[in-house]
């Protein structure tokens, strides 16, 4: 209720709310023409009240604006991996991989809301989320996919944005189980392999575009940006972050952002480098073409030492082997 002045009430000519005397008796009605004797009978009146059911609308508008932004942030982020049906989301499948096809779904559509909530800016609860995919990744790698001895089994297939990352991360547990890594030691670099291509977003912030450039030369600043997300944004280690800031350098010096060489790369953007080459070698995503995993493999081996640790290289190609020859394409369904 509000006290409304009799020279406002002669800017209407009909009535936009209902008006009481000051022991709550009403007047008048909204909706109800005011007409010269009306406007003269309410100047009788000490002070007359309105109960503005505009002001009270908007109000409530607002309000409940508040509330669906409330109930959606909530729903974007109250979600876990058990909870997810893999009925919900549509994608691509590998029908050649170890991994069953509700697993495959699930793993996707649960890295698919976690990049939502990166997107958003919900990073304490991606990150938390995302050590939970740690755990999944690596749990599912030593339940069927060290067992196999063939590339196309492992390979998560569909939405590059998001079947990349999940390769690489999947390669490089595979490589680090192989070289006897300590299990805090495995998840940050499964982790680092998941994050590895964040700084993209900050070059182009609709996300998905971001992920899929191509162009190299003017992609480069992603490895410094995601060093700088992965610690300042992300309160992750060091060791992580220089997996986003040194997977594109080379073992000869010829890589970027800094041009390191040999030694002075970190051991995790080592493996990271080698994952990130091949699972971008079976995704088309490099100027050389190739069908299958036994192409992928010798493309790797000519490129050899020049661009991979020897060490890393080595142990990546020795977990597979060269009858692998399904074609990436027919694989898909």
């Amino acid at each position: 209720m509000r006290v409304v002045e009799s020279s406002e009430l002669s800017n209407y000519k009909v009535l936009p709310f209902d008006l009481f005397t000051e022991n709550k008796t009403k007047i008048l009605e909204a909706g109800e023409v005011l007409t010269p004797g009306k406007l003269i009978m309410l100047k009788n009146y000490v002070r007359i009240y309105a109960e503005d059911f505009l002001g009270e609308k908007e109000e409530n508008k607002q309000q409940s604006e508040q509330v669906n932004v409330k109930t959606s942030a909530q729903r974007l982020r109250n979600f876990s991996y058990e909870s997810l049906d893999p009925d919900d989301f549509n994608t691509v499948i590998n029908k050649e991989s170890a991994m069953k096809m509700d697993t495959q779904i699930k793993i996707k559509y649960f890295f698919k809301r976690i990049f939502d909530l990166l997107l958003q800016g919900y990073y304490d609860d991606a990150i938390l989320k995302m050590q939970s995919l740690v755990n999944i990744i690596r749990n599912e790698s030593f339940k069927t996919l060290c067992k196999t001895g063939k590339g196309s089994k492992i390979r998560f297939m569909g939405e590059y944005e998001l079947c990349h990352p999940l390769n690489v991360a999947v390669i490089a547990c595979l490589i680090a189980k192989k070289l006897d890594y300590a299990p805090r030691a495995m998840d940050e670099l499964i982790l680092g392999a998941l994050l590895h291509d964040i700084g993209k977003l900050e070059i182009n912030l609709d996300g998905e575009s971001a992920i899929l450039s191509t162009n190299e030369d003017e992609m480069r600043e992603h490895t410094v940006l995601g060093y700088k997300m992965i610690l300042e944004k992300f309160g992750l280690s060091e060791s992580i972050a220089k997996i986003a800031l040194e997977h594109h350098e080379n073992n000869d010096g010829s890589g970027y952002p800094k041009g390191l060489s040999n030694d002075f790369i970190s051991e995790y953007a080592q493996i990271i480098n080698v994952a990130n080459y091949y699972d971008n070698l079976a995704n088309n995503r490099t100027h050389v073409i190739v069908t299958n995993n036994r192409e992928a493999l010798r493309e790797m081996l000519d490129v050899g030492t020049r661009k991979f640790s020897a060490k890393m290289l080595y142990t990546f190609i020795n977990m597979f082997n060269y009858d692998d020859v399904n074609d990436f394409n027919d694989m898909m369904i």
